[in-house]
């Protein structure tokens, strides 16, 4: 078992950061959609179509969302075990052995994020603090622990 486990400042900065970037990308990609439907809706507030294109952009940017952040975290942890936000840190996940992360792996964790993710992130730190490895729920289900890089 990997010993040089992350300290929980080090991965909330992590996750503040990564948090940033990936609201940064969606406010450029939602400049578009939104002066879009904000342009129909200026002519007739009453119109269906302009009610019906702001509804689709609002579901297009949530399915973007979900993507976007899903790939970016599958693909940098499941390439190098590190995030943007963790690279910064000098943080890494790892599998429990030590060896690196699949992309599998990196899956699964990216997938239980929406359980740790709990009220901004306080179910993942509960479960940090309170376990021996101190894994969140996702580096419990993926077998994968954070350590210093």
């Amino acid at each position: 078992m990997v010993k040089n486990n992350a300290d929980v400042i080090n991965r909330i900065v992590a996750v503040v950061i990564d948090s940033v970037i990936l609201a940064v990308v969606m406010f450029v990609l939602s400049l578009p959609l939104g002066a879009q439907a904000m342009m129909m809706s200026a002519f007739d507030v009453t119109n269906p179509l302009a009610a019906t294109q702001m509804a689709a952009s609002s579901m297009l940017l949530s399915i973007l969302s979900l993507l976007i952040g899903l790939g970016y975290f599958v693909y940098f942890e499941g390439t190098t075990g590190q995030t943007i936000g963790k690279k910064i840190v000098n943080i890494k996940v790892v599998r429990e052995d030590g060896k690196p992360m699949t992309y599998m792996d990196a899956l699964l964790r990216t997938i239980l994020r929406v359980v740790d993710g709990i009220a901004l992130y306080l179910i993942g730190l509960i479960v940090v603090l309170s376990s021996e490895k101190n894994q969140r729920i996702g580096d419990m289900a993926a077998k994968t622990i954070v350590v210093k890089a």
